[in-house]
């Protein structure tokens, strides 16, 4: 495996392990470098809002460096929601620390849920897909972050909604293309998020197609992520994954220390 940059622990609202604990999980799938990724929320409406503690996040961070040593390259990270609305409260946050990775993350637009099939009430399948990619365009422009998590997570909400386990984007391709230009243009990335494979509604994300689309639009970093919540789901379908990227013609993963890409890791 080469890395898996977002990782869960107890310090999100919704996960319950501990941060050893999905190390040596990590360890046990052959990865060499993770990134411990905790949600933080600003969204009031959202479970995980104001839940992160970010000095107690360090001080376990700090033990299991100290414990894995040479193993295992722990780099710091936070998944963050929303944060072109909070800019002020996000800055202050990475301010504080010297994070290595930050993943952007849309889980509300428009005051609707992504999670949920709700974020449907009252809208089409196409007006619900307008919607969030309008949405997704202004984090993309406005927000900080160094890589876009799970851009196609309206996934979910569709699955739950419409029971459809796939999601053709090309009928709005002029709207993804947007997202993944600004993306580009920004220097910043894209995470192919595998936790699609667990939930049980299809491929990692985004698609091939739209992978392709990022590279057309001048996009160059590409990470991978599990989105693991427990420590049995570190890794899952990384493998396949990694496949896409190639697929869509990347030529390489890349990988970062202090919110700096440091490097690529070829694949062939």
């Amino acid at each position: 495996m080469i890395h898996d940059y977002h990782l869960h622990t107890y310090f999100s609202c919704d996960a319950d392990a501990s941060m050893e604990a999905v190390c040596r999980a990590a360890l046990a799938q052959g990865i060499e470098e993770i990134a411990i990724t905790d949600h933080v929320d600003f969204t009031p409406q959202d479970p995980c809002y104001m839940y992160f503690q970010a000095e107690r996040y360090w001080s376990a961070l700090q033990r299991c460096r100290e414990m894995f040593g040479d193993l295992l390259t722990i780099r710091a990270g936070v998944e963050v929601g929303e944060s072109h609305l909070y800019l002020e409260e996000v800055r202050s946050l990475l301010s504080a620390y010297e994070y290595d990775f930050v993943l952007g993350s849309l889980h509300w637009a428009d005051g609707r849920p992504l999670f949920r099939e709700s974020f449907f009430d009252g809208l089409s399948l196409d007006d619900g897909i307008a919607l969030y990619f309008e949405e997704l365009a202004r984090l993309a422009e406005e927000g900080e972050y160094d890589v876009l998590a799970h851009v196609d997570i309206i996934r979910r909400a569709v699955y739950r909604r419409f029971k459809k386990r796939g999601l053709d984007l090309r009928p709005h391709e002029a709207r993804v293309r947007r997202v993944l230009r600004i993306v580009a243009e920004r220097g910043k990335g894209l995470e192919v998020n595998t936790a699609y494979l667990r939930k049980g509604i299809g491929a990692p994300g985004p698609s091939v197609q739209v992978l392709r689309w990022f590279r057309e639009e001048g996009g160059r970093i590409v990470t991978l992520g599990s989105d693991a919540h427990r420590p049995e789901e570190v890794g899952l379908g990384l493998d396949r994954a990694l496949a896409m990227v190639r697929e869509a013609g990347f030529g390489g993963v890349t990988f970062f220390r202090r919110r700096t890409p440091v490097g690529v890791v070829r694949i062939g």
